[in-house]
């Protein structure tokens, strides 16, 4: 019994045929690629977990080498807490001239104070 027309890949489905094609060409080179795909999500998952640290201003602070760093006063930073934040939020004022910006699942390093108001407003998903 002859195979089910619709079944069969029309011959004259030119763009078809030759995605099948390469398809079959690159199997293994996209079977490779999916893993590579697969370990980036596993580590961008992982990051979420690394505190990204926020000075009182909203502002990101960036990490300096040990070498960089000059002897000088000591200067007492303002009490920092971690949490993670349950829902993303942009462009969020607290205080003036500060605006802070999070991301759904990340750990952040924030003042006491920006922690408490996020928290009254049901916004910190866990204190960490």
């Amino acid at each position: 019994m002859p195979a089910n027309p619709r079944t069969r890949p029309n011959p004259k489905d030119h763009t078809g045929n030759k995605k099948r094609i390469l398809a079959e060409q690159h199997a293994e080179e996209l079977a490779k690629r999916k893993g590579e795909i697969a370990m980036q999500h596993a580590e961008q998952a992982a990051n979420l977990d690394q505190p990204i640290s926020l000075d009182d201003k909203g502002r990101t602070i960036q990490a300096v080498a040990e070498e960089e760093t000059q002897e000088g006063p000591v200067e007492l930073p303002p009490e920092k807490v971690h949490i993670r934040i349950g829902c993303d939020l942009e462009k969020v004022t607290i205080g003036q001239g500060t605006d802070f910006d999070f991301k759904e699942g990340q750990v952040y390093e924030v003042p006491l104070h920006v922690a408490l108001h996020l928290d009254r407003l049901g916004y910190v998903w866990q204190w960490l």
